[in-house]
């Protein structure tokens, strides 16, 4: 064969291999999930009474959901969708891989004992799992920065008031809250949001998959504690 035969074969295959590499690259691009903020690493107080940072869970992706243990509805919910992925997590061998955090918005009666009891009951897994409390104020930053919308609801006597006043020793309050469990890749940002207690499986999973496979990204992390605006 002439030479310039196979000088044009090993070009031909030179620009197959790069087509080739350029259709990964693109491929893993379009299935990237989108960067919404870094989550701050703060202190909060797990179910044991011992201190817990959320940079602790750096290099683990998470699932990260937050609830009240008074909640009549939603946040039975919530927990009872994450436990589902717990177990599907520890049926794919991932549980050394992928973290779960569920931080109360109630910290005035979610003590560490209360989380403790309420998680219990559920059944829950506590190798990969941590109930969080902690400052009302750090809390109440972080629903903020999450953009995790909550409204007290008191209630005397069966009726709902705008405010307990004076009879505030007999009230009893609820919380209206955004209904919200967040994804969190091994850098501690925000990755994916989904809806709460109507959470589907098989999707949950395929985003945590994806996280799992990823590789740290080398750009600079998102500032910590920037408002998450987005919303169901």
């Amino acid at each position: 064969m002439p030479r310039g035969f196979w000088l044009g074969v090993g070009i031909g295959l030179l620009l197959v291999a790069a087509a080739g590499a350029v259709k990964i690259a693109l491929d893993a691009r379009a299935e990237s999930l989108p960067v919404y903020m870094t989550v701050p690493d703060w202190p909060f107080t797990d179910q044991e009474g011992r201190t817990f940072w959320l940079g602790q869970t750096r290099g683990k992706v998470v699932v990260l959901g937050m609830i009240y243990t008074h909640c009549p509805d939603i946040c039975p919910l919530i927990t009872a969708r994450m436990r589902e992925l717990q177990e599907q997590v520890a049926a794919e061998g991932l549980s050394d891989q992928v973290f779960f955090v569920t931080i109360t918005f109630d910290p005035e009666r979610d003590t560490p004992e209360v989380l403790r009891r309420y998680a219990q009951a559920r059944k829950v897994d506590f190798t990969n799992w941590a109930f969080l409390t902690g400052d009302p104020s750090t809390i109440r930053h972080l629903t903020e920065a999450l953009g995790i919308y909550t409204e007290r609801v008191y209630v005397i006597n069966g009726t709902p008031v705008a405010t307990p006043g004076a009879s505030a020793g007999a009230a009893t309050y609820f919380i209206n809250h955004t209904d919200r469990i967040f994804l969190v890749d091994r850098q501690g940002r925000v990755r994916a949001l989904l809806p709460g207690s109507r959470t589907e499986l098989p999707e949950a999973m395929e985003k945590i998959r994806r996280l799992v496979r990823e590789r740290p990204a080398s750009s600079v992390p998102l500032p910590m504690g920037v408002a998450l605006r987005s919303s169901f």
